[in-house]
């Protein structure tokens, strides 16, 4: 008796894992911006890379410039950079430096302000996604990736505020959608 109990919850579990599998592929690819370039274009490949930065001492301010790497390497063009925020506390900010290039350099600033008396602390979570296209469908393929990355938002990296690091570290891409945010 209890090797069929135990037969059952296995079956259970693998029915719940493969349904929370099969629905979070199904949520990834409903996102609004992977379904406008999938009509655009044949194959839309998604990477991202995740940040955290939480400053609470004086002095210990993060400035960081990314340019990003794929292994292997990529298939597509690079089409349009997301910023998606999950957590922003205090003085930070995000995206591409103004009048910089969009090849994949952005930067992240989290600044640290106070004083022994006064400690402020500031912290910044979010997911950097990366969607690479290939095989326009049409001629104006090419300008939906430029409107998309032009857009005065700060999902599109054009809000950045604050100092801005010469010095770019290079960063590896992961592949595909990042874990939902708990």
């Amino acid at each position: 008796m209890t090797r069929e109990i135990l037969l059952r919850r296995l079956y259970a579990a693998v029915t719940v894992a493969s349904a929370l599998f099969l629905g979070s592929a199904a949520a990834q690819t409903s996102d609004p911006d992977e379904a406008e370039l999938l009509k655009h274009f044949e194959k839309v490949d998604v990477w991202h890379f995740p940040v955290d930065y939480a400053v609470r001492h004086n002095n210990q301010d993060v400035i960081v410039t990314r340019e990003m790497a794929a292994e292997p390497a990529l298939q597509g063009e690079i089409c349009y950079i997301r910023f998606d925020l999950i957590k922003g506390e205090g003085d930070y900010g995000y995206g591409f430096k103004p009048g910089g290039p969009r090849e994949g350099h952005w930067g992240v600033n989290v600044l640290k302000r106070g004083t022994v008396l006064n400690q402020l602390a500031s912290a910044l979570k979010m997911n950097v996604i990366y969607f690479y296209a290939q095989g326009p469908k049409s001629e104006e393929a090419k300008a939906v990736c430029a409107r998309k990355q032009a857009a005065p938002t700060p999902e599109a990296g054009n809000a950045y505020k604050g100092p801005w690091s010469d010095l770019v570290t290079k960063s590896r891409l992961i592949h595909g959608w990042p874990a939902p945010a708990p």
